[in-house]
């Protein structure tokens, strides 16, 4: 098995490529505005409020600001996750 790179985020359902990457979101994420990266989410702002679970809090989220996580639209991050990380150090 090739080594792979060290994943706290189990729940994904696809595996991660390389992370500098970045992937098109599907279909069902019409994003209007992506706002500069801050360490290795890249929040965007969608056109309309989309259902999406967060990779982090595992919860069911609808909502027009989503983040990616390493650019990958396959492990997503709610607001309140992407303001909490980016108070930690």
């Amino acid at each position: 098995m090739a080594s792979e790179s060290r994943n706290s985020h189990e729940d994904s359902a696809v595996p991660q490529k390389d992370s500098d990457q970045i992937q098109t979101p599907p279909p069902k994420f019409v994003v209007v505005k992506v706002f500069d990266s801050k360490r290795e989410l890249t929040l965007h702002r969608l056109s309309s409020s989309t259902p999406f679970t967060c990779g982090r809090c595992n919860k069911d989220k609808t909502a027009k600001l989503v983040a990616t996580y390493r650019n990958h639209w396959n492990d997503l991050r709610c607001n309140a996750c992407y303001g909490e990380l980016l108070l930690k150090d």
